[in-house]
């Protein structure tokens, strides 16, 4: 990987072709432009006639980082159910080691792969999911990613190949490029709801109901269990409306689109998996919730009942058991507060914990999204029997539902989350999924409920209501 601090421009770009044309092989290259100010959502918007299907979105909470993806450069991808974290990281690294990169600005531009991570490869893939591999990143054409304090960059990524004429590629990208960022945002239809299918929900309850007597019997401590729901539009529904819709509602989230084909991945999660900048690591515990208060007396009344409700304090913990010892396996140190604080979305607050580390320069993210996924907030312990229950008592196939979707740059950093709040758009439905733990004490009716509150941002996102 050859990076470039002084601009080269076309220079540079031949030395890729050069060097593709040397190797017969395909070599990337990769050029930062710092802009102007540019809304991320109409840039989103801008690339849908030209990259409809293949365009990603990616915003932390309060928008210190969003990351817009347009095109796909290259695709990353594993069917393989045991190695696909390694074969991931394998093809990337591979792919840079030729890469020529100019101007890159920070750890958030240049080369990015965006994408996920399926929750379970064991899973048979349902027919909606049938556009997802087990894990599946695209490296996007045109990349804008607009910091905090507002500074805005553009990364143009090219992938040059032996036979192809070097100028008529240039000239392409840069019609392209002023293609998206003199484009306006296209009409966007209105589509309306027509139809709330809730999935087996009296099944699910009874699923629920065993799976405590099994925790009682010892067989686990819990498990997490989860359900959908179908809506039905009354026409395609466009992911730039619902990412709209959640950015306005759900800004203390991670805020992410991924579309591949006709489906897109879609949600707001309030659950950082993991992020990685240098030797600098921080991940999130986030296990045991209540609903908000109507009034403010109300909704401290119910955070301080959280805090100090024995079957939520004891869930939480076990998912701070988990996370700190994974963390401490491949970091130097750790620090891990004493105890829960509160986490306030709009609909729902959580007991919250972070955990920060310390590792060496060798790691990078996905092994520590490997080693972390999945968390017992969504999955279970012990992690495999708690997983081997989900796959008897569900009855469906979660994807990217509550599995690790995010970005990592050509340094192995970046930032993940837990795919919950979620949904999937499939042309003119949506399946929206919520789980909840199940624990000694749980109860169906309660559980059930929970999972209500739950859907809430998903359906207000797509324009739905449920009673």
């Amino acid at each position: 990987m050859k990076i470039l601090h002084e601009s080269q421009g076309f220079t540079a770009f031949e030395r890729a072709f050069e060097s593709a044309e040397k190797t017969n092989k395909k070599v990337l290259y990769s050029k930062v432009m710092k802009i102007g100010t540019v809304d991320p959502l109409q840039f989103y918007e801008a690339g849908y006639s030209i990259y409809h299907g293949e365009r990603s979105f990616w915003e932390d909470p309060k928008s210190e980082t969003t990351l817009v993806g347009l095109g796909n450069a290259e695709i990353f991808s594993s069917d393989r159910e045991e190695a696909r974290f390694n074969e991931l990281q394998k093809q990337w690294f591979q792919f840079l080691e030729d890469a020529v990169i100019e101007d890159r600005a920070g750890m958030s531009t240049g080369p990015v792969l965006m994408g996920g991570f399926t929750f379970d490869p064991k899973q048979e893939t349902a027919i909606e999911w049938s556009n997802f591999s087990k894990a599946y990143f695209h490296l996007p054409s045109f990349m804008l990613t607009v910091e905090h304090d507002g500074s805005a960059y553009l990364t143009m990524n090219i992938v040059c190949m032996e036979g192809d004429l070097a100028a008529e590629v240039w000239n392409r990208m840069q019609l392209t490029k002023e293609r998206l960022m003199t484009g306006q945002s296209t009409h966007i239809k209105d589509i309306s709801v027509e139809t709330i299918d809730e999935i087996r929900p009296e099944e699910w309850k009874n699923s629920l109901t065993s799976v405590v007597e099994r925790i009682n019997q010892g067989e686990m401590e819990k498990v997490v269990l989860a359900r959908k729901i179908k809506i039905g539009f009354n026409d395609k529904k466009r992911s730039d409306s619902v990412l709209e819709r959640l950015r306005d509602d759900q800004a203390d989230s991670f805020i992410f689109s991924f579309e591949v084909a006709d489906s897109c991945f879609i949600g707001a999660t309030p659950e950082r998996l993991v992020r990685k900048q240098g030797n600098e690591v921080l991940s999130t515990c986030l296990a045991g919730s209540i609903a908000r208060g109507k009034t403010i007396d109300e909704d401290e009344r119910l955070g301080q009942e959280l805090l100090n409700d024995q079957k939520n304090l004891d869930e939480h913990e076990i998912v701070v058991r988990m996370i700190s010892d994974s963390l401490g396996q491949l970091c130097e140190s750790i620090n891990v507060p004493s105890k829960p604080g509160l986490m306030k979305m709009r609909d729902i607050q959580h007991l919250y914990t972070p955990v920060k580390g310390f590792t060496g320069s060798e790691k990078t993210i996905v092994d520590f999204v490997e080693k972390l996924h999945p968390t017992p907030a969504l999955g279970g312990t012990p992690t495999e029997r708690a997983l081997k229950v989900i796959r008897e008592e569900e009855k469906m196939n979660r994807g990217l539902y509550a599995a690790p979707v995010g970005w990592m740059n050509a340094d192995g950093d970046g930032e993940f989350a837990v795919a919950i709040r979620s949904g999937l758009l499939v042309q003119d439905y949506a399946y929206l999924y919520a789980g909840c733990g199940v624990v000694k004490d749980s109860v169906a009716e309660s559980e059930y409920q929970e999972t209500l509150i739950k859907f809430r941002p998903m359906l207000r996102a797509v324009g739905g209501t449920m009673k």
